[in-house]
């Protein structure tokens, strides 16, 4: 077993997801940011900003952690566009949680589904 691979183990994740393959912890990852930056803009559009901005935090959370996720090393190209496209998640839902403005929660939105969209096709590729 790698040395990556064992501290991904270590990490906690599998337990918490039940889930060993680190694609589809990346896909479930992925898929709960989109639930989350949608259900933002439901609850803007409500008009319940306390719950837009709980989910907004819960959202800037899990692109966080995405974004610690990438292999800058080996990465190349596409840890560096994921990089800036995590980083514009943040500050979308940055903006919004802070200043009230909610001017890039749909175009974050927009993003987590393409990432969703395409990783989705790299999970089922590979299962």
């Amino acid at each position: 077993m790698s040395y990556k691979k064992k501290s991904y183990n270590n990490s906690g994740a599998q337990q918490l997801l039940g889930e060993d393959d680190p694609k589809k912890i990346i896909f479930e990852l992925l898929n709960g940011l989109n639930k989350k930056l949608e259900s933002t803009i439901l609850n803007i559009d409500k008009k319940k900003l306390n719950f837009a901005k709980e989910d907004a935090k819960k959202a800037q959370n899990i692109a966080f952690a995405l974004r610690r996720s990438l292999d800058r090393q080996n990465g190349g190209e596409i840890a560096d566009n994921l990089d800036f496209l995590y980083g514009h998640i943040h500050f979308a839902t940055d903006k919004f949680i802070k200043n009230n403005k909610n001017d890039f929660i749909e175009s974050a939105f927009y993003i987590s589904s393409e990432i969703l969209s395409g990783w989705k096709g790299l999970v089922e590729k590979t299962a």
